[in-house]
Order: C-alpha cells, then sequence, then structure tokens
C-alpha cells in the first residue's frame, strides 16, 4: 500500500520534543538507534498540535512485540485481543508506563503476520496482524488519532489529512464507519469523548452509523464498558459528555434507568443532582484533584437506590437489612450493561449508608463516621444533595463547621447533639405474672 504523506516540522504545529516525556523519548531513541521505526502515535501528537497537555506518550514501531521485549529489560508484553508492551521505567520515587505497539495490517493483508480473528458480527476478536505503517495508519479508528510524530526528527507525518480536521475541529473517522464500529463498537463511545473533550463536531456518517449500530455494545465484555464510560466523565467535560451520550441512543442504553426532567422548557436527560455531581468532577479535574468512579456511580444510581430503599422499608424491615437489599436491586437491576465492579459496589455501599448518619448526626456516630475512609466522600455527597435542592442545608453546613473547628469546640458541637431516647425495654410476659401481688396470685389459684 503507497499512502501520500504531508510532512509538517513539529515547529509550524508550535511545539517541539520539550513537550514529550524523558521516557517516551528514550524508547524511541533506543529503537532508531537498533533499526526499528519510533514514532510517537495517536492522541498525544493530537494535543500536541491542539496545544493541550498530553496525559500519555504511546509509541509506534515495526519490532514485533517479542523483539520490544528483548531490548527493554523492564518490559512486558499484555493484552490478548491486541498485543502491547509495556516498557517500565523509574524517575526517582515515580514509576512510568511507555505503551509500545507493533505496526497493524488488515486481517486480509498479503503482507501481514500473525493472525486476526472476527466473530459473525464483524466485531475483531484478535488483532495481531502486524505490517507496515501504510497499513498501520488505515486500522487506526480517526483521522486525528492518525499523526506520527519523530521527536528526533522534529517531524510529524500526516496521511490522512488529520491535521486539517483538527483545525476544522471535525471529527473523522477512517474507512467506513458502519464497518468499523463493528469492528470495535467501543468506538461509539470514544467517538462521544472526543466531541465532548475537544468540542468537536461528528462527521454525518458516525451519528448515522451510531444510531444504527449502538445495540453492538451488547457484545462488548462488561469490564472494558465500565472502563470506556468512566473514562467518558474522566476528562474535565462530564457534564458536555452526558449531554452528548443522551443525545444519541447510547445515553438510554447504557442508564436505562435515568428519568428525563425538563431544563429550559426542554426535556433534559439529567437530574439536576446528577448535573451539579459533573460539574464538580469537571472542576476537580481542571484543577488537577483526584476523582473516584465509585463517587459517579453513587450519584447516576442514588435515585434509584432510594426507591428500592422505600420498598424495602415499606416491609417494615430492619434499616441495616434493607439498605442491603435496596443496593444489590438498584445495581443488579438498575446498570443496563454497566457492571459495576465489587471494588466499587462496596464503596458506593459505604456512601450511601453514611446519608442517613450524617443526616441524622447521631452523638455516638460522630467520631466513627469522621474516621471513616469514605468521610470525605460521603460529605462531599451530602453537601450535593443540599445543592440540588434534595435536603436542607443544616446538616451539611453543620458538618462543614465541625471539620473547620478547633478541637474544643468540635467536642462543644458534638456534646450540644440530642441525646438519643433510650429504648423502654419490653417486660417479657412471665416475668410481669411473677411480679404481681400474692393476693393476685392467691386470688387466681
Amino acid at each position: 500500500m503507497s499512502l501520500d504523506a504531508e510532512i509538517h516540522s513539529s515547529a509550524e504545529l508550535g511545539f517541539d520534543r520539550s513537550a514529550v516525556s524523558p521516557e517516551s523519548l528514550e524508547v524511541v531513541r533506543t529503537l532508531k538507534s537498533l533499526g526499528y521505526d519510533g514514532f510517537l502515535v495517536g492522541g498525544c501528537v493530537r494535543d500536541l498540535i491542539m496545544g493541550l497537555k498530553p496525559k500519555d506518550f504511546d509509541v509506534a514501531t515495526d519490532a514485533l512485540p517479542a523483539e520490544v521485549q528483548d531490548i527493554f529489560s523492564r518490559s512486558r508484553i499484555i493484552g490478548r485481543r491486541f498485543k502491547i508492551v509495556h516498557v517500565v521505567s523509574r524517575r526517582g520515587r515515580f514509576r512510568h508506563v511507555v505503551e509500545v505497539t507493533t505496526y497493524r495490517a488488515a486481517s486480509e493483508s498479503p503482507n501481514g503476520r500473525a493472525f486476526s480473528r472476527s466473530d459473525h458480527t464483524g466485531r475483531i476478536l484478535a488483532d495481531n496482524v502486524y505490517g507496515t505503517r501504510e497499513e498501520d495508519v488505515m486500522r487506526r479508528d480517526f483521522t486525528l488519532n492518525a499523526l506520527y510524530y519523530d521527536p528526533l526528527e522534529e517531524e510529524v507525518i500526516d496521511y490522512l489529512g488529520g491535521i486539517r480536521d483538527i483545525r476544522r475541529r471535525q471529527l473523522r473517522m477512517i474507512g467506513d464507519p458502519d464497518r468499523r464500529f463493528a469492528e470495535d463498537p467501543v468506538r461509539m463511545i470514544r467517538a462521544v469523548r472526543f466531541q465532548a473533550r475537544l468540542g468537536f463536531e461528528l462527521q454525518d456518517e458516525i451519528e448515522s452509523s451510531i444510531r444504527n449500530r449502538f445495540r453492538c455494545l451488547e457484545d462488548i465484555h462488561t469490564s472494558r464498558l465500565y472502563d470506556e464510560v468512566i473514562k467518558l466523565f474522566h476528562q474535565g467535560s462530564a457534564e458536555d459528555a452526558w449531554d452528548r451520550l443522551f443525545e444519541t441512543p447510547l445515553g438510554k442504553m447504557l442508564f436505562p434507568h435515568v428519568a428525563s426532567p425538563v431544563r429550559h422548557g426542554q426535556p433534559d436527560s439529567c437530574p439536576a443532582f446528577v448535573r451539579g455531581a459533573l460539574r464538580n468532577t469537571d472542576n476537580r479535574v481542571r484543577a488537577g484533584m483526584p476523582v473516584i468512579d465509585s463517587f459517579f456511580v453513587a450519584v447516576v444510581f442514588w435515585d434509584e437506590y432510594r426507591k428500592a430503599l422505600g420498598r424495602q422499608r415499606a416491609e417494615r424491615m430492619a434499616k441495616h437489612e434493607a439498605h442491603g437489599l435496596a443496593v444489590l436491586e438498584t445495581l443488579d437491576d438498575s446498570s443496563g450493561l454497566v457492571i459495576i465492579p465489587l471494588r466499587v459496589r462496596t464503596i458506593v455501599q459505604e456512601i450511601w449508608w453514611m446519608q442517613d448518619l450524617m443526616e441524622r448526626r447521631p452523638r455516638k456516630n460522630i467520631a466513627s463516621l469522621m474516621a471513616n475512609r469514605r468521610f470525605r466522600a460521603a460529605y462531599d455527597f451530602l453537601v450535593l444533595r443540599a445543592e440540588a435542592g434534595e435536603i436542607d442545608r443544616v446538616s451539611p453546613d453543620w458538618w462543614t463547621r465541625l471539620q473547620d473547628a478547633a478541637p474544643n469546640e468540635r467536642r462543644s458541637m458534638i456534646d450540644s447533639l440530642p441525646r438519643a431516647k433510650k429504648k423502654r425495654r419490653r417486660r417479657r410476659a412471665g416475668r410481669a405474672r411473677a411480679q404481681c401481688s400474692p393476693a393476685q396470685n392467691q386470688g387466681a389459684v
């Protein structure tokens, strides 16, 4: 295959190799010194051109995975569907991983090495067919990700007009969207992510294909689907991603339980509480603060949990038992295709359980609540509920003051809380008869 390529200097595009991580630069330098290709590819090149800070720097090469592993002593091959080499290095206390992939070819390519396997829908199950750089570019998903940057020569190779599409802020797929989505349905979620994060417009053919192919997501392994959904909302554009997602059939497919309230006179895909949490997540990401997927899950499924809890309590069930059953019902029945991992369920369950305690503020539980490692997440959750108008500000404001208070003031605040009323113990019938007067006992004989 022969493709005409445009070659741009990185200076012309507004960046140089000083923006590249030292670890990935060293991987490229090592590969080239041994006669192999070595290019930075994908999202990192796109972000450099757009003036954004790349999160990762991935490398593409013509060296096979086993050859890459032989070159770098601290490396390992991962993946079955598509083999990737993780090259590990350390800088001070920090561990860095550079992902190295071998050029891929189409499964029917006469030059391809190794094998590819698809199912009856066209979804690729194994994709270890290796080829040339020109073949590799045709296997990538979108033109803006099909750019190859040589940091040693400081040149960007553009085969398919990706730089032009970036300047036009257009998301364009490589090849036929129907076929590409059938090969890997997760690309539909990626399209929405790029649309929201970068502010790009979707190619008309992509929008049409998503409406035709969205049910292909049913065939994706649940753990991979969960990871892609979380990634969608942890890029600093969660609110826009939610709205964009619900402009397609993907929204209702992934979150079938979400009701559609009215916003600005129009149906809104996002309840006020969820929208507030998405904005909060965006603010944290932009400020470089950590975000956790369990908080997002707790927010999105909170309304369903409250309904389930109400049904369980109507059965006069003990509070703790009702809570446990409501959690199971919510995360099993309401999550659609998005199966929640056990590690996340555990944290979500704690956040939800702590809401009742934080609202009631029983004196005996204050210290244990503050010592709980989920306290901060539960507190943020409580504040968001107040901001959405679900509860008043009394409890969240009290917890805010308590955290800011000096030790003496904190003790005073806790001591001023009302004491829990002691439950009256019921006397057993036999004991009550034994305490009757002797005369009554005699009269009963």
